[in-house]
């Protein structure tokens, strides 16, 4: 064998080499870099297996509303919503969805979404919702509303020592922050923000039509 054709096959022995060892590399932080946001799918992440909902995530017609419990907005929001969620929430093609979304100019907003969190994991999500948003004057804003969310767990039968150990210990804030990594995905940027069937509404008020019709189809 020449000089020539020996240093030929130690240049492609090293190219090789060097392929071998990028695909390594990349290999090992790839998984790294999946992980850094494994859930989102592009644009179109409007509910989660734990997601709280009325109906199924399959439903003909699905509304998703990303909410703050301690906006002022999401509150006025509260009635006229739960009006129109009533109307159809026997209807089998129907199904709405709650998501957080917790706004980092409301002190209480992410201790509320853990009550709420807390007080579903016994089957009270929505009595819990329902009485946030109807006395959130006596809790928004406060140093400590703890007692105020404890009040409400005994006030809808909640195990209590279990709702307050699972607020204090964060137990469910993944879930809130994964919800507000889909909000972010989804481009909320303002509470209450309503998708219907993948749609952003541009008011609340438009639900019951919207939904009317869709189910007419």
């Amino acid at each position: 064998m020449n000089k020539n054709a020996l240093v030929t096959i130690i240049i492609i022995l090293l190219v090789v080499a060097g392929m071998f060892g990028l695909a390594v590399w990349l290999k090992s932080i790839s998984p790294a870099l999946i992980q850094a946001n494994p859930d989102i799918k592009g644009d179109k992440v409007f509910s989660r297996d734990y997601s709280h909902m009325t109906g199924t995530a399959s439903a003909k017609v699905v509304v998703v509303e990303f909410g703050d419990f301690e906006c002022p907005f999401c509150a006025q929001a509260y009635d006229p919503v739960k009006q129109v969620v009533d109307k159809y929430q026997a209807n089998a093609n129907f199904s709405f969805v709650f998501r957080n979304f917790p706004l980092a100019q409301h002190s209480n907003a992410l201790s509320a979404a853990e009550a709420a969190e807390a007080a579903g994991a016994q089957g009270k999500y929505w009595e819990m919702e329902g009485l946030l948003y109807q006395r959130q004057n006596d809790w928004a804003g406060v140093i400590d509303p703890t007692g105020n969310y404890v009040n409400y767990a005994q006030q809808i039968g909640l195990d209590v020592n279990k709702f307050k150990t699972e607020v204090s210990t964060g137990k469910y804030i993944d879930n809130i922050t994964q919800d507000q990594k889909d909000g972010d995905a989804l481009g909320v940027n303002s509470t209450p923000t309503f998708f219907i069937n993948g749609q952003k509404l541009d008011s609340y008020t438009q639900l019951d039509s919207q939904i009317s019709v869709l189910l007419a189809k």
